[in-house]
């Protein structure tokens, strides 16, 4: 019979007892050398279970009897897991520095349409500047339908990423989300990267990034289409475990990793990936603490007890300052505000500017800390794979910026009018397009038809 080696293994922050392993314990986890009466009772009770497993996987004489699928490799950060290509899943920052040395992260993302009523919001924040004098830069997971390209293509000039959100963006997450295959995903991220680079001329190489609609995690089935796009990373999966401030014990806050190996992550929404993907990174998207005491991974979605998020600019920049600090004075991990547009606006009938205001003033406060950086998900992965201390952040390409904004590849905009004869999705009637590009599509570019050059009715 078989030598087996167990271990005890206690979580880092807690002195709990986490599990019993044949292997060895998690990154993170240590052994415990002295355990009391209980963990003595249930070690006897997975020993028991342990031998039993044992027994009954003993070798056979029969040729065709099952075998039991192997038991995943644990990712070994240095051993088997190696950057800038892998990261283990962990609370810990990359980087062989101090705490004190490791930039702090700040992650602003938009979804969806990138309008004429919304740009002017974000137009607003190209007079912040990172500690090194280049601006503040921000994520766009953008959606197709009402969306300007020639909008899209100035966002880009001054240094936001671009990144993908869906052709359709469809609102139907049970029929359509949630059971799509593999040939739904790739089409609405391959098409939507198509129909960009179409018209607002973005490099294929600048678009890296991906967030399904809702929410909605794919599973191995979003996760294999990402792959063989050759996108680099995803910011759709929240986690409320990996937090700084979720239960007696907080785990800590879960860093970005990549997918060679199983995910310790916990998987909150939609079907999470089970297989493993070389050098495809997750954004985790670390839960916020409301101030109902509940976590959000979406400004959108957190609440307050007097609707003070509504109407109160100082409630406003409390909140996000309170839940900035949960990693700014621990862990350090990225903090990430991921909101839609309409958020801000939500309360403009009764003319309240509260979550603007409040907004805006936490990025001013932050705009006096000398390691703290405001930048796009595609920055924060490049530091990921090559850390360095933040006295060198000027070391790398991705956190320097030129002296003059470059020119515009757009400058000459194109208008476009589609109606119902054009191919328009359901139920709308008519739609606008502006573009980078001549001449006018035959029909309006959608899902299976990027370049609008055929008919799909």
């Amino acid at each position: 019979m078989k030598a087996v080696k167990l271990f005890i293994c206690k979580h880092p922050v807690s002195d709990y007892f986490a599990f019993l392993s044949l292997g060895s314990c998690r990154e993170g986890c240590s052994v415990s050398e002295s355990v009391g009466k209980m963990r003595t009772f249930i070690l006897s009770v997975l020993l028991i279970g342990t031998w039993v497993a044992i027994g009954s996987a003993a070798p056979t004489d029969n040729p065709e009897a099952t075998t039991e699928a192997p038991v995943p490799e644990e990712c070994i950060q240095g051993e088997n897991c190696i950057l800038p290509d892998c990261l283990c899943g962990s609370i810990y920052h990359p980087g062989d520095f101090d705490l004190s040395e490791v930039p702090q992260f700040v992650v602003l993302s938009f979804d969806d349409a990138i309008t004429v009523s919304n740009f002017p919001f974000y137009e607003e924040f190209k007079t912040l500047m990172n500690p090194n004098n280049c601006r503040i830069t921000m994520t766009f997971f953008v959606s197709h339908a009402y969306t300007n390209y020639s909008l899209v293509s100035e966002l880009h000039r001054l240094g936001h990423e671009i990144a993908l959100h869906s052709v359709t963006h469809k609102s139907d997450v049970q029929n359509y989300w949630r059971p799509a295959n593999k040939s739904v995903w790739l089409s609405e991220m391959s098409d939507l990267k198509k129909i960009i680079m179409h018209n607002a001329k973005i490099p294929e190489e600048d678009i890296k990034g991906w967030r399904a609609p809702f929410l909605e995690v794919g599973g191995d089935e979003m996760y294999s289409a990402m792959e063989e796009l050759g996108l680099e990373y995803d910011c759709s999966w929240p986690t409320l475990k990996y937090t700084n401030w979720y239960g007696a014990n907080p785990y800590g806050a879960l860093w970005p990793y990549t997918l060679d190996y199983p995910s310790i992550q916990d998987c909150q929404l939609g079907r999470c990936p089970e297989n493993s993907y070389k050098g495809l990174w997750v954004a985790p998207m670390v839960d916020l603490n409301d101030n109902v005491g509940e976590a959000c991974a979406m400004l959108d979605t957190c609440r307050s007890i007097d609707d003070e998020l509504l109407n109160s600019a100082e409630a406003v920049e409390y909140f996000l300052k309170r839940n900035f600090d949960l990693n700014y004075k621990n862990n350090r991990a990225p903090f990430g505000l991921y909101a839609h547009h309409a958020w801000f606006y939500e309360n403009e009938i009764n003319e309240s500017t509260a979550r603007r205001d409040g907004y805006n003033r936490f990025l001013q406060y932050l705009a006096t800390k000398p390691d703290v950086y405001v930048v796009s998900l595609n920055r924060v992965l490049e530091w990921m794979k090559n850390p360095v201390p933040v006295s060198q952040l000027g070391s790398q390409t991705a956190f320097r910026c030129p002296s003059f904004d470059p020119e515009t590849n757009c400058p000459d905009i194109s208008n476009y009018q589609f109606d119902e004869s054009h191919n328009l999705p359901d139920h709308i009637s008519t739609m606008s397009m502006a573009s980078c590009t001549k001449p006018k599509p035959k029909y309006y570019p959608w899902l299976h038809n990027p370049y609008g050059n055929e008919t799909i009715a």
